[in-house]
């Protein structure tokens, strides 16, 4: 019994951790995301041999599964702050597991299919609400492991990453069930199914699986961009930000950096000039054109009176009064000030536009509910520039400049990751996107290749080209397919010079949003509503059957 127990204690193990293994590959570069296609079926069927022999203290193998594939795939969090990163993965992996908790407690209380139906409804909004929450971390949502394979997922303009998230999940189901299948034919060799049948689960498992491929790759190699060019050079100074970017070098110099890799690039063609997250620091928007190195940027525009500059900055906004005007505000003598991590639009003859950043990332640019838990700045992560909770803009602010043909929407950062926020640019109507980011707070690891690929998803959803610009980490060109047809190298200072097209074509995802998540939390409310009646009409039936609940009158007619 001993050596029983203990090779099914290793089987667990292995199943639960190899769950977690295949999880994680996708979001690594030399593997595909369709590894996830299979990826849960270790899980399910150790879940299934749990509800079978009424299995106790299974949560733990879960909980296994989840906190591994949380660390394997974001642990470089850490690189910037340990406790973020602590924070990040035991947060995001609890609620997984809440998510398994509730799936199989359902199954217990109701069926087998009402339990499979609720957990992949409840995980797809689960997702569908974490790109909005006051407090979100959807890095891992099943869709974004899919970000390398851009060639398969060309159906994402009408889905979003969700799309692939519930692919995902009728793929490993629908091979789960097929297993189980087998199963119970080699258990009991009396049980029969006819060829014809057969011939149908063969062939609807080939069309669950095949057809969005072979769909995207129809729409991959049918594609076409419509010829409007913007001739752009992407700049990437490669400042050190731990070291070098907030004091340790002098923004004269840092500005020199960025000068001069832009002059190396520009010709008279050039539209426009993307520089990354944080280019200029300290920048007081009320005095905004007084800034040395705003003219200084000014001058270097004026010799190409076609270009317009795009850059990065913290900026700040002083309200001269004795009530707190936002509750983001800070107290300062005679008033109060706003801090921004900021866009800047600048054109020669023209007022410069300024877009503030407004998914900030949780505990360096935000304090979630801040009315209540503004003491949490003392503990804040300092990802240099200025530490607390930052204002943001209301709106995707797009740029454009009169007379010219392209609006610009410009992503900072972390606002890459969201799609369903991305999308409100283009419904604002830019027909180019910049990303400006500043990558370098995790070191040589996975995290900033994993921002970049995600940022061919949203050229997908969106069809919009896109140029990428990252203070270290990976600068590119991306087109409306979501290849990325030039890219720098990590950790080196380097200029891009192309065009990407711009586009007034407005994708079903664009127009329409995330339909799956609407759908998902439409079908977990009416699953909830029967989940519910079933148990009150379980409970009625117990309470009914038990004499001690029964009246004199039906206690007497009860047989003897």
């Amino acid at each position: 019994m001993q050596i029983y127990n203990n090779f099914m204690l290793k089987r667990n193990l292995l199943l639960s951790l190899l769950s977690a293994v295949l999880l994680s590959l996708p979001w690594y570069t030399p593997f595909s995301g369709l590894i996830l296609l299979v990826a849960w079926l270790p899980l399910l069927l150790l879940e299934e041999d749990f509800s079978r022999h009424s299995v106790r203290g299974c949560w733990k193998y879960y909980t296994l599964t989840f906190l591994v594939w949380n660390i394997i795939t974001t642990y470089w969090i850490y690189k910037a702050t340990l406790f973020g990163a602590v924070a990040a993965i035991i947060g995001n992996s609890a609620q997984m597991v809440l998510i398994f908790a509730l799936f199989r407690w359902v199954k217990k209380k109701t069926t087998v299919p009402i339990g499979y139906a609720f957990l992949v409804a409840l995980w797809l909004a689960w997702e569908h609400f974490y790109f909005d929450a006051e407090i979100s971390w959807p890095w891992l949502v099943l869709g974004n492991g899919f970000a390398k394979d851009i060639q398969l997922v060309q159906w994402f303009e009408y889905t979003g990453v969700l799309g692939g998230s519930l692919w995902v999940w009728l793929v490993n189901l629908s091979l789960f069930a097929y297993l189980k299948h087998l199963n119970l034919r080699i258990q009991n060799s009396k049980f029969k199914i006819s060829h014809y049948s057969l011939f149908i689960v063969h062939c609807s498992l080939f069309i669950l699986i095949f057809l969005p491929i072979i769909a995207s790759l129809i729409r991959f190699n049918t594609y076409e961009e419509k010829t409007a060019p913007c001739d752009v050079v992407v700049v990437q100074p490669n400042i050190d930000p731990y070291n070098d970017k907030f004091g340790g070098l002098p923004a004269n110099e840092q500005l020199n950096i960025f000068l001069s890799l832009a002059a190396a690039k520009v010709d008279s063609t050039t539209d426009y000039v993307i520089g990354p997250e944080t280019t200029l620091n300290g920048i007081n928007e009320q005095s905004i054109m007084f800034r040395n190195d705003i003219q200084r940027l000014i001058d270097f525009i004026a010799q190409y009176p076609n270009m317009i500059m795009v850059v990065g900055a913290t900026t700040s906004y002083i309200y001269y009064t004795n009530t707190r005007p936002t509750a983001t505000a800070h107290k300062i003598d005679g008033g109060y000030y706003d801090t921004y991590n900021s866009a800047l639009h600048i054109a020669v003859d023209t007022t410069i536009q300024i877009y503030h950043k407004s998914k900030l990332v949780i505990g360096a640019e935000k304090t979630p509910y801040p009315k209540f838990f503004r003491f949490l700045e003392n503990f804040y992560i300092d990802l240099g520039g200025n530490v607390g909770t930052y204002g943001t803009d209301s709106v995707r602010k797009v740029f454009k400049a009169p007379g010219r043909p392209f609006r610009v929407g410009t992503a900072i950062c972390y606002e890459g990751i969201y799609g369903r926020f991305y999308t409100e640019y283009v419904k604002n109507g830019a027909n180019l996107m910049f990303i400006i980011s500043n990558d370098g707070w995790w070191g040589n690891t996975a995290g900033y290749h994993q921002l970049l690929h995600q940022s061919s998803l949203r050229a997908i959803e969106s069809r919009r080209s896109i140029a990428r610009s990252a203070n270290t980490g990976i600068s590119a060109l991306i087109n409306q397919r979501g290849e990325i047809e030039q890219r720098t190298g990590w950790w080196e200072p380097a200029a891009l010079k192309g065009s990407i097209n711009a586009n007034e074509h407005i994708t079903f995802y664009v127009r329409n949003g995330d339909m799956i998540g609407c759908i998902a939390v439409f079908v977990l409310l009416l699953l909830c509503l029967y989940i519910l009646s079933q148990i009150w009409r379980f409970k009625r039936r117990e309470r009914d059957s038990n004499p001690r609940n029964l009246s004199v009158q039906q206690f007497s007619r009860l047989p003897v």
